[in-house]
């Protein structure tokens, strides 16, 4: 069972929150979170930015990897762009823990859309400090 002092830290990330990413579900070594696409998050191509798409991959990573009563920092994100994504689109990522030991963590992320199209697919690896960040 997930702490509650974890579960607020993890769902309380200010940059989640102003680009209106909302978490959905958080079980240990498991998150999931969407972000409707809003004008302000498009690109010159009038597609979604592959920052917002990596960002949203990134929080779900970051609450996924964190779920746990130690401090779980990212040491390298690799994020794959398979379809564009559009205004009013509502993007879900889901970040799933492949591999854990006292040290080091991997996690596969994938964003859909809402018709269930991947967008992306990351994989990403997390350090696990000695403490809590608590």
């Amino acid at each position: 069972m997930i702490d509650t002092k974890i579960l607020d830290r993890v769902t309380n990330d200010p940059y989640a929150k102003f680009l209106g990413i909302k978490v959905e579900e958080v079980k240990e070594g498991y998150a999931k979170a969407s972000i409707v696409i809003t004008e302000d998050l498009l690109n010159i191509h009038q597609t979604v930015n592959g920052g917002v798409i990596f960002s949203l991959a990134d929080v779900v990573f970051a609450i996924a990897s964190n779920t746990y009563d130690q401090t779980a920092v990212g040491i390298n994100v690799n994020i794959n762009y398979m379809s564009a994504a559009f205004l009013n689109d509502k993007l879900t990522a889901v970040a799933k823990e492949v591999h854990k030991n006292p040290r080091l963590g991997f996690y596969h992320m994938e964003v859909k859309n809402e018709k269930n199209e991947l967008i992306a697919t990351a994989e990403g690896m997390v350090y696990r400090k000695k403490k809590s960040s608590q």
